[in-house]
């Protein structure tokens, strides 16, 4: 079985079996404590076994993974100059920057609906209403609000209709013709949740998608689809890295919809490529740093929903899923009990560390007493990031 080697303790290596990952990983600890070198490192060492990761960035730190350190600066670091060859020869980072045609564009269209014919009833009406709250909340609705759940309800119903009905929607202006001439069967369910003002609004919103620099999300760059992020579509022969930059997208908005994005098209991804009987193991890896704003405890961002589906569902797909913030207070109680394996650095409160006692205890109750001994002094010297 496959080995990560993650740094040292007094007792010598720090390792961990790669399979303890299909159960998720969360690292939490206060800033300047080292999650995103520790995330780094687990980054490096999925893709030194050959798993691919997806690596949502939102501060450009994990995109620094592309610049390979010189061999002398390595060697000063510690770093093995045996290990640091064979990540140059069979591992590949690409960082994409959607939103700009700067670095390697990609883009999502929300309006392509490749694959879903190959989903169950259930899972296709859940990628439609994924989808669609996706868009409302990009256009400026709050979700939780009445007028949101409506145009949520709208545009869910009627891209149901569309692919039911085989109906390509190329653009968002496919769309607002559709609002401006309604099919029948769409007319009836719409004249139950939605006003004459709010489809006026609703019409309104969706038409600034196609101005300005918006547009560029849908149609600058590289289709997203998870084969060409984990390299599977034969455009290379080693491990691909693909780190998704999200300072080239302006507002939180424009971030969310990236996220859910990519969450919808590997969890399609996931069913149609499960593991096959009695195999066991990881497929590839989702690591997404400072991740308390996209899936807070109280408040429902366009990701929130998508991510707890791959929280829950991704171990028996063989997708792991990596996650990194500052307290485990500040993501959703709900996610935190989906990862199996923490690492916690220093812990600020003393509510923070009964937040995290509460979810060891669960895993290692015999332990827990150690654990909550050794924090906040930190248990182990991490191994330095070959970058």
């Amino acid at each position: 079985m496959s080995i990560l080697n993650l740094g040292s303790i007094p007792e010598g290596p720090l390792t961990l079996k790669i399979n303890t990952l299909q159960r998720h990983y969360a690292c939490f600890g206060s800033s300047g404590c080292g999650k995103t070198v520790l995330s780094k490192v687990f980054i490096e060492e999925l893709a030194s076994n050959g798993v691919p990761v997806i690596a949502i960035d939102p501060q450009g730190d994990i995109a620094s993974l592309a610049e390979l350190a010189e061999e002398g600066v390595a060697k000063q670091k510690g770093v093995n100059p045996k290990v640091r060859q064979e990540f140059s020869e069979n591992v590949e980072v690409v960082v994409w920057t959607p939103g700009s045609s700067k670095g390697m564009p990609i883009c999502i269209n929300p309006l392509q609906f490749d694959g879903v014919e190959e989903l169950n009833a259930e899972d296709k009406i859940r990628y439609f209403s994924a989808t669609a709250k996706n868009i409302v909340n990009l256009i400026g609705f709050e979700l939780d609000s009445d007028d949101g759940k409506s145009s949520e309800a709208v545009l869910s119903t009627l891209f149901e209709y569309c692919f039911n009905s085989n109906i390509l929607l190329n653009s968002f202006k496919d769309v607002i013709q559709l609002i401006n001439d309604l099919p029948g069967p769409v007319e009836e369910v719409v004249g139950t949740v939605a006003t004459g003002k709010l489809m006026r609004t609703l019409h309104k919103k969706l038409s600034l998608l196609n101005l300005g620099a918006r547009k560029l999300i849908f149609h600058t760059g590289v289709p997203a689809s998870i084969d060409t992020l984990l390299g599977l579509d034969g455009s290379t022969d080693k491990t691909r890295i693909s780190v998704i930059y999200l300072n080239t997208l302006h507002t939180a908005e424009e971030k969310n919809f990236f996220i859910s994005g990519i969450c919808q098209l590997l969890y399609s991804w996931m069913l149609k490529n499960p593991l096959a009987d009695g195999q066991d193991g990881l497929q590839c890896a989702l690591v997404i740093d400072e991740i308390a704003p996209y899936i807070p405890p109280v408040k429902v961002p366009a990701c929130k929903d998508s991510l707890n589906l791959l929280f829950r569902q991704g171990r028996k797909y063989g997708v792991s899923c990596l996650v990194a913030t500052q307290s485990p207070g500040d993501i959703d109680y709900k996610a935190v009990a989906q990862f199996s394996t923490m690492a916690i650095g220093t812990l600020n409160t003393e509510q923070e560390k009964r937040k995290v006692k509460g979810r060891l205890e669960s895993v290692a109750p015999k332990e827990i007493n150690f654990i909550m001994r050794k924090m906040p002094v930190s248990a182990y010297r991490r191994r330095t990031s070959i970058t």
